[in-house]
């Protein structure tokens, strides 16, 4: 059977990453550069993009040069960090014979103390990252930075790197105890150019030596991907399971083998991606997306006068309705009274017809 190497996860930290290269190189210089603005970054992005994936690139990547790297959700985000901080403490502690204070009650107020002191203890630095920290309690998310700043001011190596939707940013920084925050890097996490796309294509399909791959393949798949990383994952993930179930000998991937396996990613992208996130949307944000798709001009641009227009409200009664959209990074403006869906296939997707599970389906079958 041949080995896939696509491991299509959504929000999940796939075998094999893509690109980020520019992001990847300023984080190898900040490991060893102490005055670095990428000892704290701020990565945003839509769903999909591959903010989590890249999170786990830079912890292994720190960890290979003898870092202890901390990651961290956005559960219970200081508890955790306090009591690994603490874990490790104990651990240099016993390594170097040195004294530290012992906390078995957590709280946010012993965060500081603790960071210092392991701080002091670690031979090489410490990393901290955290996914989605717009969900990350801002008083918890103001003692983290904190706790950095004042590591930072006291000279010790300690990076962190927290990664969120695209209005985390503005969310988290604005708030007075998180202003540390702003002195770091923030670097939005985008779709792949046609370049980069098709650079990593080719990557993952060099190092599998049982297959070739045209570039008229891969122009078909760096098409249909959009260059967004998770369909990237799926539509190779499927086009590799569906050679590999037949492959005997050497085989050459054309055009036509991909068009066969895109349907299957497809699909699999409808469900596993678009319609969990449709399905915490209000009433009126999905009336909003469906006509924001139907007004699209060929350029795949809406202005919000026709919205407004399809919905008989004004612009103004869906102000709140737009600016929610765009903070979860569904939409974006694109100049005055101008928007574009961000997240690939989602305008034709919330004009598809409402279907019905199979088991609905039997149900009304069986008229029960």
């Amino acid at each position: 059977m041949l080995r896939n190497p696509f491991t299509p996860i959504f929000g999940g930290k796939p075998d094999t990453f893509f690109g980020r290269e520019d992001i990847l190189h300023r984080f190898d210089l900040a490991l060893a550069d102490a005055d670095s603005e990428s000892r704290y970054l701020f990565l945003t992005g839509t769903y999909g993009i591959g903010k989590t994936a890249l999170l786990e690139q830079l912890s292994r990547r720190a960890s290979r040069r003898e870092w202890y790297a901390i990651d961290l959700g956005p559960d219970d985000t200081v508890l955790q960090l306090l009591h690994t901080l603490d874990k490790y403490g104990k651990v240099t502690t016993g390594l170097s014979g040195s004294s530290m204070v012992r906390t078995t009650h957590f709280g946010r107020e012993e965060l500081q103390p603790l960071l210092l002191s392991a701080c002091k203890h670690t031979e090489r630095g410490i990393l901290v990252t955290i996914d989605e920290i717009q969900k990350v309690p801002i008083d918890d998310a103001s003692a983290i930075s904190n706790a950095f700043q004042m590591a930072s001011r006291k000279g010790y190596d300690i990076l962190l790197v927290v990664a969120g939707l695209p209005f985390a940013y503005e969310l988290v920084t604005n708030h007075e105890g998180c202003s540390f925050l702003r002195r770091g890097s923030h670097e939005e996490v985008g779709l792949f150019t046609w370049e980069e796309a098709d650079a990593a294509f080719h990557d993952v399909f060099s190092r599998m030596g049982d297959i070739t791959v045209s570039q008229e393949a891969i122009d078909v798949l760096n098409k249909e991907s959009k260059g967004q990383p998770y369909l990237m994952q799926l539509l190779g993930y499927y086009l590799v399971r569906e050679i590999g179930a037949h492959i005997s000998k050497p085989v050459k991937v054309t055009a036509e083998c991909v068009e066969r396996s895109t349907r299957l990613a497809h699909t699999a992208y409808e469900r596993r991606a678009l319609r969990p996130l449709l399905s915490e949307l209000s009433a009126l944000e999905m009336s909003y997306l469906r006509a924001m798709s139907s007004a699209l001009n060929e350029d795949r641009i809406a202005s919000t006068a026709a919205i407004s227009e399809q919905l008989q409200k004004t612009p103004q009664q869906l102000s709140k309705t737009r600016g929610h959209l765009i903070d979860l990074g569904y939409i974006a403006s694109v100049g005055y009274g101008k928007l574009v869906f961000c997240i690939p296939y989602l305008a034709d997707y919330v004009t598809k017809p409402i279907e019905s599970t199979g088991n609905l389906e039997v149900i009304r079958q069986r008229r029960v």
